[in-house]
C-alpha cells in the first residue's frame, strides 16, 4: 500500500468519524473512501463496519460521561437492532441495492423536512408517554434499521437519532449518545458475521479505526460545544447531502 493511500484514509477517516459522531452519515464518506483505496465493495462494507465499532464505542462512552443518557433504553432497542444487524450481514435482501438507496435517500429528505417544519424539535427534552403501539413501532424500526446497518448502514445513525428525538422527546445531544451506543452494538454483531465470511480487511480497518477514534473524540467535544441548535442545523444539512449521495452517486 502506498503511503499516500494511508494518509488519505487517515484524513478522510478523521473527517468521517467527526461527522458520524455528531449527526451520523459517516459511512457515506468512509465506504467510498475504502473502495477508492482499492477494496472490493463487500470488503469495504465489512471493513467499515469493523472500524465503526471503535468510532461509535468511543462516542457512546464520551457522550455518556458528559450527558448521562438512558443506557437501559439503549440496551433494550439495541437487542432488536442487533438481531436485524445479524440478518442484514448474512442474507441477500430481496430488494435491489440501488432501489434501497433511493428509499433511504427519500426518507432522509423527509426527516430533514420534519426537523425544519417543527422548529423546536430536538432543542429541548419533552415528556412523552409511550403507548404499547408506539413501543411496537419503535421496536420494528430498530429491527429494520438494524438490518440496513448490518449490510451497509450509510445514514442509519441519522435515522436512529430522529427516532429518539421524535418518539422519545430527547434532545439532539442525548439522542446522539444513545444512537452511538446502539450502532456500536449492532456493528459488533455484524462484524462477527463479516469476520466468519472473510469480509474484513483488518489492515485497512485498523487504519480507519485509528482515525475514527480520533474523530469520535473531536466530534463529541464539538457537539457539546455547538449545542442542540447547531446539531439541529447539521442534521438537516447532513440529511440533504446524504440524500444527494444516495440518489446520484
Amino acid at each position: 500500500m502506498e503511503i499516500l493511500t494511508v494518509i488519505i484514509l487517515l484524513i478522510g477517516g478523521l473527517f468521517s468519524g467527526v461527522i458520524n459522531t455528531i449527526v451520523g452519515g459517516g459511512s457515506l464518506i468512509s465506504v467510498p473512501l475504502l473502495i477508492a483505496s482499492g477494496l472490493p465493495v463487500h470488503l469495504a462494507v465489512g471493513t467499515n463496519r469493523f472500524a465503526m465499532v471503535f468510532n461509535t464505542g468511543v462516542g457512546a462512552i464520551d457522550y455518556h460521561n458528559k450527558v448521562k443518557y438512558n443506557i437501559k433504553l439503549a440496551l433494550f432497542l439495541a437487542s432488536f437492532a442487533s438481531v436485524g444487524s445479524y440478518l442484514g450481514a448474512n442474507i441477500v435482501l430481496q430488494i435491489d441495492e440501488k432501489l434501497l438507496e433511493y428509499i433511504i435517500g427519500g426518507l432522509m429528505l423527509i426527516l430533514g423536512g420534519v426537523i425544519v417544519y417543527k422548529k423546536k424539535l430536538g432543542l429541548e427534552e419533552r415528556k412523552i408517554t409511550l403507548t404499547k403501539r408506539n413501543y411496537l413501532i419503535i421496536i420494528l424500526l430498530s429491527f429494520l434499521l438494524g438490518i440496513y446497518g448490518g449490510f451497509f448502514g450509510g445514514g442509519v445513525s441519522t435515522m436512529f437519532t430522529f427516532v429518539f428525538i421524535s418518539y422519545f422527546g430527547k434532545n439532539f445531544i442525548k439522542s446522539a449518545g444513545i444512537t452511538r451506543f446502539i450502532v456500536c452494538i449492532l456493528s459488533m454483531v455484524a462484524v462477527i458475521s463479516f469476520t466468519l465470511n472473510n469480509s474484513i480487511d483488518f489492515f485497512f480497518g485498523t487504519i480507519l479505526a485509528i482515525s475514527f477514534i480520533a474523530g469520535a473524540k473531536i466530534g463529541v467535544k464539538l457537539a457539546l460545544k455547538a449545542g442542540n441548535v447547531w446539531m439541529r442545523r447539521l442534521f438537516v444539512v447532513l440529511a440533504v447531502i446524504s440524500s444527494i449521495k444516495l440518489f446520484f452517486f
